[in-house]
């Protein structure tokens, strides 16, 4: 085939403006313009930067109070302003009642993502939008207090951690495009719906990600809610739409459709260039192709999915199919498996510890109500003013650093500073039998994920491949208990990904298990990972047992 090649669209990004050129005095256009740019500029580059708000929901209650507060401002102001533009009236009664809802249940609202997402979307876009074109007038009430309290406005970093949430539930719970615009994640628990732009904007990011089939799916979602009956009167073009829609439908290999959507471009713009080359192109491929391949055109994909290695592929697809509650464990091997009461010790006389064997070899124990709602309580009342973005080890240097695959926010909370830590210290030794004395455990680390917080599959032991360990470790982390200090209201799952075993989160609950075997060496089974919140706030505590200390109570086998 020979001529120009085809392009994908240029990347640009459409903003929802609360004030269009008809709504700005032309004098204020071109600083609207400049203003633009630089968040375009800021959706680039200002990743490396802010306060990861999206890793942690407790946050987001925070920012949702805020929003309350300005809406009233705002209020306040426009009812001084009598030539203020309709575009900003429209919005100031849709914060309010976002607000109004949001007050109604606080939790219940930011615990949902679609209103996450929402929230801090319209901080990044419209409240920051606000701020410029109040800048361009006199000093009032309004303008003081969203300067005043600009430095808790999410960052451009915190709305791409928003999208790539949805994107991840969407993706991990093979959900449609249709039912996460609806709001309907999980039933019983249903949110607003999202628009064109929210839609084309979800479609960018998979664009990026090179999820062509994502694209297809949000693109088209975009495309119908531009039509009637839905009233959309924004700034986002079908043309913008389309362009990203035909590019990924060719990169799947559906030429009939790219080429529908492609002439679709030129009835709107027939001068668009591009769009005659692109068109020539799929045209003269679908002809070279002919009938007979047109079965292989559409199966075929370029860079699907993001480049994964077979064995990762299998790793991610067994993941995500124990999140969605579908285990393939042998019935051989659940025979194996019983309840009793742990009760061999004095202290556990009086209050023995109910626990359920999930699985035997290696061995998995979850322990029911082992910890009290005041117990729980106290935990996360501590670890809420120290909250941080969590990171994981480097285990080629020791190193902490954040991930993509993990986002949460963590506090460490040592059981000299809490008597009730040191109580369940206390109560884990009981049960284990294992030191839990410092330096032989760490602090207890409690966690809040955030908007579809996750964590991949991974393992809780540190050794090298060689069985050295990284620098500034004295040893090895032989055992792990997990503790649930939420219930969920939907995802989130602990699951084992070797094991074919997935654990819902039971505020009081907690599971146990050896990341070592009885020679110190790894124990490969144990890989497991957190799966992404749909609907609800995930805390966790995690206390993690150091090999060194125990010895003699958990001494190597002979031989």
């Amino acid at each position: 085939m020979t001529g120009t090649v085809p392009k994908m669209p240029q990347k640009q990004q459409v903003y929802e403006v609360l004030f269009s050129k008809e709504h700005v005095p032309c004098i204020h256009r071109l600083k609207m313009a400049k203003w633009m740019l630089l968040m375009l500029w800021m959706s680039q580059y200002l990743s490396v930067f802010g306060a990861d708000l999206f890793t942690s929901l407790a946050q987001l209650k925070g920012l949702a109070r805020l929003e309350g507060a300005l809406s009233q401002s705002l209020d306040d102001y426009l009812k001084e302003q009598s030539e203020a533009p309709q575009i900003l009236r429209q919005f100031a009664d849709h914060v309010r009642k976002e607000s109004e809802i949001a007050r109604g249940n606080i939790e219940q609202y930011v615990f949902h993502p679609i209103n996450s997402f929402q929230l801090v979307r319209r901080f990044v876009r419209h409240w920051r939008e606000l701020d410029s074109y109040l800048a361009m007038g006199t000093q009032n009430d309004l303008k003081w207090e969203i300067k005043v309290n600009r430095p808790a406005f999410p960052t451009a970093k915190d709305f791409m951690g928003s999208i790539s949430a949805l994107l991840r539930i969407q993706d991990v719970y093979n959900l449609s495009a249709h039912r996460i615009a609806n709001g309907e994640l999980h039933d019983g628990n249903f949110s607003g719906g999202l628009g064109p732009d929210e839609c084309y904007e979800l479609g960018v990011v998979s664009h990026d990600q090179e999820d062509y089939e994502d694209v297809t799916d949000w693109m088209r979602e975009a495309l119908m809610r531009m039509s009637p009956p839905y009233k959309y009167s924004g700034a986002l073009l079908k043309n913008d739409v389309l362009e990203y829609l035909s590019w990924a439908e060719y990169q799947l290999g559906l030429l009939d459709e790219a080429i529908i959507h492609t002439k679709d471009i030129l009835d709107k713009d027939p001068k668009n260039e591009q769009a005659k080359v692109n068109l020539n192109y799929f045209e003269a491929e679908q002809l070279d192709l002919g009938e007979a391949n047109k079965d292989k055109a559409a199966t075929r994909s370029k860079k699907m999915a993001k480049h994964e290695t077979k064995k990762k592929e299998s790793l991610m697809a067994t993941y995500k199919r124990l999140c969605r509650g579908e285990s393939r464990k042998i019935q051989k091997e659940r025979d194996k498996l019983f309840c009793y009461y742990s009760k061999n010790l004095p202290t556990l006389q009086l209050k023995p510890i109910k626990v359920e064997m999930l699985n035997v070899d290696p061995d998995l124990y979850l322990l029911h109500d082992v910890i009290t709602d005041k117990e729980t309580q106290h935990l996360k009342k501590l670890a809420k003013p120290q909250l941080k973005r969590a990171f994981v080890t480097d285990i080629n240097n020791g190193n902490q650093l954040p991930a993509d695959y993990r986002t949460s926010q963590s506090a460490w909370i040592e059981d000299s500073v809490s008597p009730i830590a040191k109580r369940i210290s206390q109560r884990l030794q009981a049960f284990t039998g294992l030191s839990l004395e410092p330096p032989h455990s760490e602090p207890l680390q409690v966690a809040n994920y955030g908007m579809g917080g996750h964590y991949e599959p991974h393992f809780d032991y540190v050794q090298n491949s060689d069985g050295t360990l990284p620098n500034g470790e004295i040893g090895d982390r032989v055992a792990t208990v997990l503790f649930y200090l939420s219930d969920v209201d939907a995802g989130g799952s602990t699951v084992f990904l070797d094991i074919e075993e997935f654990v819902n989160p039971k505020k009081g609950d907690a599971v146990f298990w050896y990341n070592l075997d009885k020679n110190g060496r790894p124990d490969v089974r144990t890989r497991h990972a957190a799966c992404p919140v749909i609907v609800g706030s995930k805390w966790v505590a995690n206390k993690w047992i150091n090999e060194r200390g125990q010895e003699f109570r958990r001494p190597c086998t002979k031989g």
